[in-house]
């Protein structure tokens, strides 16, 4: 930005959950052409340009690094005209750290358009004030917990400045705005492009029960529990009529989580007399929102405004069994409810980026959503690789203004996810930008009689639960890693460190069974004294363990049930991986039957409705269906070369959409009585080996030419086009 922009505030303003309005009024000679703005601010925004709102919630929680800013740019020519203009944005600074959020300890707005030329740029010129109806919390309410950066809102309508934002607004009586450059770079340190979308504004929604509240006037405290059709982020909406100084407090059903005693964000509204409409602008998420009303006031509508992180659910699947196709709904939606700023393990209690929910979101995008959602990743690896750079190590949650910790197995579970990344994208990208401090952090590991010497970390955190054999999955997870570190090197040209890294995992290969085999399944030292479903699950998927292993291994994993929702994903592939895909299902149908069946539209953190009740760890089974049921993966990068070898199990329809990197892929799949029949779509600058199911008995006159019968199949290898076989 020139020299001429200034970072924008009212000195002295700092405090937790400040609002500052700002408005600047441009006179244009002829309707722009071009008008490219760049905004920052510290910490949201919203934006109006000749009173429309033009941006809804703008602005990127800070980073990717310790000390830095991202900035949005947007293309305002559209919604500029000639003659007066007026600019108007609202800004809400934090003011406090939290697990995805690092406080500057200095609210601000940096502001600059190039208008056909003419620049625009924040400065003392504009003018500003504190939004007086943006009140101070009530001491006798809690306060949201302390991993959340987001405080709760209280709103006094008596104290508003109704079209504040408008053309006509008077602001003469308005400050002229203080510039507060010179703690700029000390404090909010280099700006960055956003590299996300905008969020996804889906728009005002009634409630499934609106309707029954209209007319309806309080005589007492009256509390309304609202229903929303699914799970959303959501800011809530009134219509009411009342008299003046009423209290109105809203909440989500998953405000309060009791098993940590924590409180996630609500909103106070205190009304003004007559009628009146509000939209509390911080979010919340949950099935259901609960309005509590003083006694006199009249409800004209309650409804809310749905937003999300901008991408599309592109992948689908769909069988002749309604409870995997629920649970892969319910999956989805899980998905998209921990994806904002970015990637999180719940919406409501951290909001946070732990690396290991993350890696298991990233591989469920692939399956589920379009190629938008990559960019969250992308993000989120930068933020990673920047706070290793400032931490001297990877972290394991990043951004955080809070604890710093470190999980070795959930960082380590996240290298071997850069290589997964980059073989489903294509994008290299994240391979060169996770290289290095993917590599550092391993080397961080001693190794001794080929072993990992024992990295606890923050605290030992192989998973929640019981019963966990630490020794076999840090060593397997390692050994994975190194996997993935090495084919980076190799990619990238780092010759020397692909040799140490096959180095280290030679070693680790060359000691694994000696240490923990015991004859029919892997074992080191449980809590129990039985082997451990998890530790055996991750020697298979790091290759560790060899088919001879399969059978014995598989009869653990079958009647093993120590892995929590997050690691209960790797149990299943693992079981898909050895060929025992129907056991996979089987136990997949038994893990989630309590989830599935129960009203609500997405997954928990437990087992049990303990913690959270959307935890996007918990959707691994959107990868067992499209990956192993319908069985579409690639096997060259970016789906140069993929493969779809469906296992119907005891299904007899499959129906399946993935959004590869070279566009999508459709797999339908239907078994008779004598004849299975696949229908597929090859993208253009692919091809695929496709793997269509043959039984003993089966017709196959009618098959497409072109196939060789192997191992139950009848393989075709295809390029680009759309086949019945």
């Amino acid at each position: 930005m020139e020299p001429n922009t200034k970072w924008i505030w009212k000195k002295g303003e700092n405090g937790e959950n400040t609002w500052m309005c700002f408005v600047k009024k441009v006179r244009l000679e002829e309707a722009p052409r071009e008008a490219m703005a760049q905004i920052a601010v510290d910490s949201k925004y919203w934006l109006y340009l000749n009173g429309e709102l033009a941006v809804f919630e703008g602005g990127v929680k800070r980073g990717p690094d310790r000390n830095s800013l991202y900035y949005d740019e947007l293309d305002l020519a559209g919604r500029l005209q000639k003659g007066d203009n007026t600019i108007a944005i609202l800004v809400c600074y934090f003011g406090k750290d939290g697990f995805s959020h690092l406080d500057s300890k200095k609210g601000g707005l940096l502001f600059e358009c190039d208008i056909d030329g003419r620049r625009i740029f924040s400065d003392g010129s504009w003018k500003m004030k504190k939004h007086p109806a943006y009140v101070e919390a009530d001491p006798a309410d809690e306060k949201s917990n302390f991993r959340l950066a987001e405080s709760n809102i209280y709103f006094d309508a008596t104290r508003d400045m109704p079209g504040w934002y408008l053309p006509d607004f008077d602001t003469s009586n308005w400050e002229q705005a203080d510039e507060v450059d010179e703690v700029a770079e000390e404090v909010r340190g280099k700006l960055h492009k956003r590299d996300i979308p905008q969020l996804k504004d889906h728009g005002f929604k009634d409630y499934l029960n609106s309707g029954e509240v209209v007319g309806i006037r309080t005589t007492e405290k009256t509390s309304f529990r609202m229903r929303l059709v699914y799970n959303a982020q959501i800011t809530p909406i009134l219509k009411v009529t009342a008299p003046a100084g009423k209290r109105i407090c809203i909440k989500a059903d998953n405000y309060e989580d009791a098993l940590y005693d924590t409180r996630s964000v609500m909103a106070v509204y205190y009304t003004k007399e007559g009628y009146q409409e509000y939209e509390s602008l911080g979010w919340m998420n949950g099935e259901y929102i609960y309005y509590e009303l003083d006694e006199g006031i009249t409800v004209n509508a309650l409804g809310y405004r749905e937003t999300g992180f901008d991408t599309e659910f592109a992948g689908a699947f769909a069988c002749d069994d309604p409870f995997l196709n629920k649970l892969w709904d319910k999956a989805v939606r899980t998905l998209y409810i921990t994806m904002r700023d970015n990637f999180m393990d719940c919406p409501d209690r951290e909001r946070a980026q732990w690396w290991g929910d993350v890696n298991i979101e990233m591989q469920e995008m692939f399956y589920a959503l379009d190629e938008k959602a990559l960019s969250l990743y992308r993000k989120g690896v930068d933020t990673l690789a920047g706070w290793a750079k400032d931490t001297g190590y990877m972290m394991t949650v990043v951004p955080s203004g809070k604890d710093q910790f470190e999980l070795p197995m959930q960082n380590l579970a996240g290298i071997w996810g850069f290589w997964y990344y980059y073989l489903y994208s294509g994008d290299v990208r994240v391979p060169e930008r996770a290289y290095q401090v993917s590599k550092d952090y391993l080397m961080l590991f001693d190794l001794q009689d080929g072993l990992v010497v024992h990295r606890t970390g923050s605290w030992d955190w192989p998973d929640w639960g019981e019963n966990f054999d630490i020794a076999p999955m840090e060593n397997a997870w390692y050994d994975m890693a190194l996997d993935s570190c090495r084919k980076m090197a190799k990619l990238l040209g780092y010759g020397s460190d692909e040799r140490l890294l096959r180095e280290r995992q030679e070693a680790i290969r060359g000691a694994f069974d000696r240490a923990f085999w015991k004859g029919s399944y892997y074992y080191d030292r449980t809590e129990n004294g039985k082997p451990d479903d998890r530790a055996n699950a991750l020697a298979v998927l790091a290759g560790l363990a060899g088919p001879e292993k399969y059978p014995a291994i598989a009869e653990i994993l079958t009647t093993t049930f120590n892995a929590s929702p997050y690691m209960e994903k790797y149990v299943d592939d693992a079981l898909c991986l050895m060929g025992r895909t129907e056991e996979a299902v089987n136990r997949i149908r038994n893990r989630y039957r309590e989830m599935v069946e129960y009203d609500y539209s997405t997954l928990w953190e437990y087992w049990d409705r303990g913690g959270t009740l959307n935890h996007a760890w918990t959707g691994g089974p959107i990868i067992t269906m499209s990956k192993f049921l319908a069985g579409v993966r690639p096997l060259e990068p970016g789906y140069l070369h993929f493969e779809v070898k469906p296992v119907l199990t005891d299904l007899s329809e499959i129906n399946c959409k993935v959004p590869s990197a070279k566009g999508m892929i459709q797999v339908s799949i239907r078994r008779e009585e004598k004849r299975c029949h696949m229908a597929v779509s090859v993208p253009g600058g692919s091809r695929a080996l496709v793997w269509l199911p043959v039984r003993e008995g089966d017709d196959l006159s009618d098959l497409r030419p072109g196939y060789e019968l192997v191992e139950g199949y009848a393989r075709y290898d295809l390029t680009e086009g759309s086949y019945q076989l």
